[in-house]
């Protein structure tokens, strides 16, 4: 029986990689044996040897560092439990931090690995794309652009598409949602995404709901929905909420529905910012770090933009504003422009559908478990 490990980090990750199990159990022709890292959904496709990690994920230069004995102390056990069962594959999903570092090891072992949802080297650290060259037997990209950097390096490549696809339902009846949601108000409805993780709610949160404050002056009938993340307890959002300037409905269950139904949604830059793309949300995307954070990523980042839909379509065409930017009067501003001129948001509708369509047409964790099965029987 051929044994495959997989190693995932946060939620994202976590919920790729559980999808991703699921359908190379259902692919493969002879019975698998999986074992597993990452969070909840992983644990619970029955993964052997389970080890949580979706709860070590950080943000930001201040935080890695301090984390960094604890992500140390989880890849001595990571790579423990993979000599003990020997798999014949190890499959790295996303977090490049960890799992490059691991990545090495795992070489070292004699122990082949695909790289799914590979790093993003045309962002920044291209140097990285050299240790891939060396460790790693086959990466699958979720970008089109992405196949000719890795191929241009004699690196084999997969484009399988983004797993977000699957997991957006554009068939949803947006007007009974938006009915539910507005309260019987005529205003805008906007939502409100400041991240995912601790570091960047505790930064932006605080500016996004300011923001709000300011909305509100100019659109009196504004629904302002916080849409939660799965991975923060609902504790931590109702202490924050207590002290808002503005009211918000925290949206914990059904959130694409809720974004897909908004008028604007004011997101921090990262992968929220490609859902809202595929859901045709019109957006303006904000963040700002720490000063140690922010000068190492001036130093490191090597794309004009941070926006998922701006890199995609290779020109601004969401607006970006970033740390001595990401004020909430000039978040408001953008947002205003949005809701009161109707050929600004119609374009940018337009330009959020091309992007949509250059993250590949759906079935993304399907092609990549075929992918896998492939280097596993050894195909290629």
């Amino acid at each position: 029986m051929k044994k495959i490990f997989v190693i995932a980090g946060e939620a994202s990750g976590d919920l790729h990689g559980s999808n991703l199990i699921k359908n190379l159990k259902t692919f493969s022709k002879e019975p698998l044996e999986i074992y597993g890292v990452g969070g909840d959904r992983i644990k619970n496709t029955g993964a052997l040897e389970f080890f949580d990690l979706a709860h070590f994920h950080v943000t930001g230069m201040t935080e890695a560092i301090r984390r960094y004995p604890q992500y140390k102390k989880a890849g001595k056990i990571i790579l423990k439990k993979i000599e003990k069962t020997k798999p014949d594959l190890v499959v790295l999903i996303d977090n490049p931090g960890f799992n490059l570092f691991l990545a090495g090891k795992i070489h070292r072992l004699g122990i082949p690995s695909v790289y799914y949802i590979a790093p993003q080297v045309w962002a920044w650290a291209p140097k990285r794309i050299l240790k891939i060259k060396r460790t790693i037997k086959k990466v699958l990209v979720v970008f089109e652009f992405e196949k000719k950097i890795y191929e241009d390096q004699g690196i084999p490549v997969a484009w399988v598409g983004h797993p977000l696809k699957d997991l957006i339902e554009q068939n949803k009846d947006i007007k009974r949602v938006r009915e539910k949601l507005v309260l019987g108000k005529s205003g805008p409805l906007i939502s409100l995404l400041p991240g995912s993780r601790k570091g960047e709610l505790k930064m932006l949160l605080s500016i996004f709901l300011k923001a709000g404050q300011v909305l509100l002056k100019k659109f009196p009938d504004a629904v302002f929905l916080l849409i939660k993340s799965p991975t923060l307890p609902k504790s931590f959002y109702e202490r924050v909420l207590k002290k808002s300037p503005v009211p918000v409905s925290l949206v914990e269950e059904d959130a694409y529905s809720a974004i897909r139904s908004s008028d604007l949604a004011i997101v921090c830059s990262g992968t929220a910012t490609l859902e809202c793309s595929i859901l045709g949300t019109p957006m303006v995307i904000s963040n700002r770090g720490s000063l140690l954070t922010y000068i190492a990523a001036k130093s490191l980042i090597r794309v004009p933009y941070l926006g998922l839909p701006n890199i995609l379509l290779g020109k601004k065409r969401i607006p970006e504003l970033l740390q001595y930017d990401a004020t909430p009067e000039k978040i408001a501003a953008a947002g205003t422009e949005i809701l009161q001129n109707e050929s600004v948001r119609h374009t940018m509708k337009e330009d959020l559908k091309k992007a949509s369509e250059k993250v590949g047409e759906g079935g993304a964790n399907k092609k990549a478990a075929e992918e896998i099965l492939k280097v596993l029987s050894g195909e290629n």
